[in-house]
């Protein structure tokens, strides 16, 4: 096949319409992920059996593709995998998050103060040590929050209490979740998700309001030119953010050329 090749780090249902559009677009995709059975594998060009979120070794299955298969010539994720991405893009030297965002991106407590330091609504947040401190938590505030292990990895160990009344086994399920043992709790709120693409630092979207909170959240945290998945409350304030691939339409389309340097 002719075109350029980018490397779609995650396989769910995102990357199978990324990975869909990238071939109507005339370039070439390739699809990592650990699952064998993964969505998007159906759509790819190539299949790299990668770990999404272990960054060294999709980076290392990247080179050797690249070397020896294909070259690959951007990078981008359709889940929260910012590490995993900018590993592969410092290993092919592509343009990528600098390590130090994708690690900013990657840690939600950082986001949320990130977010409150730039004057970013964000949803009430706490870091917690122990279920007590989780009981205490929904005594004051009630049960419309979600307990979360600190490193954001999507909906692993996420517990929303609203769902459950077990709250050590909430707890629990965010502290085994997490590498470092670190749980959080936050008002999830009624979000919906929201996406963008910045570029140059100015974001665009498909609603003026929703591009301007996403830009200003965005440059929050250092991110310049990516997509951005966010999950965004009824009065505006953000719960969530990230820089993975969840748009549709024309912005999808973009965000796949600017991950080819188009």
């Amino acid at each position: 096949m002719s075109g350029k090749t980018l490397l779609i780090v995650s396989g769910g249902p995102n990357a199978a319409d990324a990975a869909g559009r990238v071939r109507a677009l005339g370039h070439v995709p390739v699809v990592s992920d650990h699952d064998p059975r993964a969505p998007a594998f159906a759509f790819a060009e190539s299949c790299l059996i990668a770990d999404p979120w272990g960054p060294q070794e999709t980076a290392a299955a990247a080179e050797r593709y690249s070397r020896k298969i294909r070259r690959i010539d951007g990078v981008v994720c359709c889940n929260e995998a910012a590490l995993t991405a900018a590993a592969v893009a410092e290993r092919l030297r592509l343009p990528g998050l600098p390590p130090h965002v994708a690690e900013l991106v990657s840690d939600r407590l950082l986001i949320k103060r990130a977010f409150r330091s730039a004057g970013v609504e964000t949803t009430w947040f706490a870091e917690i040590s122990t279920p007590q401190e989780l009981q205490r938590a929904v005594i004051a505030r009630g049960r419309s929050l979600a307990v979360k292990p600190v490193e954001q990895r999507g909906e692993t160990g996420v517990t929303r209490l609203d769902e459950t009344g077990d709250l050590g086994a909430a707890f629990l399920a965010a502290r085994t979740a997490s590498s470092t043992e670190r749980v959080m709790v936050e008002d999830a709120g009624d979000a919906d998700l929201a996406t963008g693409l910045m570029r140059a630092g100015q974001c665009r979207a498909d609603d003026a309001g929703i591009a301007a909170l996403l830009g200003r959240a965005a440059s929050a945290l250092g991110l310049d030119d990516c997509p951005l998945a966010a999950l965004v409350t009824a009065d505006g304030k953000i719960v969530e953010l990230s820089p993975g691939l969840a748009l549709t339409g024309p912005l999808l389309d973009a965000a796949i050329l600017q991950a080819l340097g188009e």
